[in-house]
């Protein structure tokens, strides 16, 4: 666990991060499009970056941190009704909730981030296994938004 493999994680988290604002950010104002009805929208997708950073990562970050070796369930959103989240307002709250977390870990002595928790399917997981689960969580909604946002702007165009 080195000092490096925190920065580097960060700075991989702040990259993906910019990318999906980026994407999201570009269909902003079509903010309820969707590919298909039982697909998210592009309001939905945003709300939920901004709510699993906040109640789930945040957390998770703050209680292993703190030594509780505390055990988590696997974290799920799904069937939750964003309706009412403005994409640029989740956006914005994301971008908040993830420089606390980056904060929080950059504050944390390196003593800090040998401790762990344990999650129900992942097993035993520090602090810097949380930032590679937010990678992970990245990196499936870039792949998932790549695509959608050419189908979007196909259909746009036509």
């Amino acid at each position: 666990m080195s000092e490096t493999t925190k920065k580097q994680l960060i700075n991989d988290l702040i990259a993906s991060q910019n990318q999906l604002c980026a994407l999201l950010e570009a269909v902003a104002d079509d903010q309820d499009w969707q590919p298909d009805p039982s697909e998210w929208s592009f309001r939905y997708i945003a709300a939920h970056l901004a709510t699993v950073d906040r109640d789930c990562y945040r957390d998770r970050v703050v209680r292993i941190s703190a030594g509780e070796n505390p055990f988590f369930e696997a974290y799920f959103n799904a069937g939750w009704d964003f309706s009412q989240f403005n994409l640029s307002d989740s956006i914005q709250e994301w971008k908040i909730t993830r420089k606390e977390i980056f904060e929080l870990v950059n504050a944390l002595p390196e003593e800090k981030l040998i401790l762990t928790g344990t999650h129900a399917t992942e097993g035993k997981i520090t602090v810097l296994d949380v930032l590679r689960m937010m990678s992970d969580h990245d990196q499936e909604h870039i792949q998932q938004l790549e695509p959608v946002i050419s189908e979007y702007r196909k259909k746009v165009q036509n």
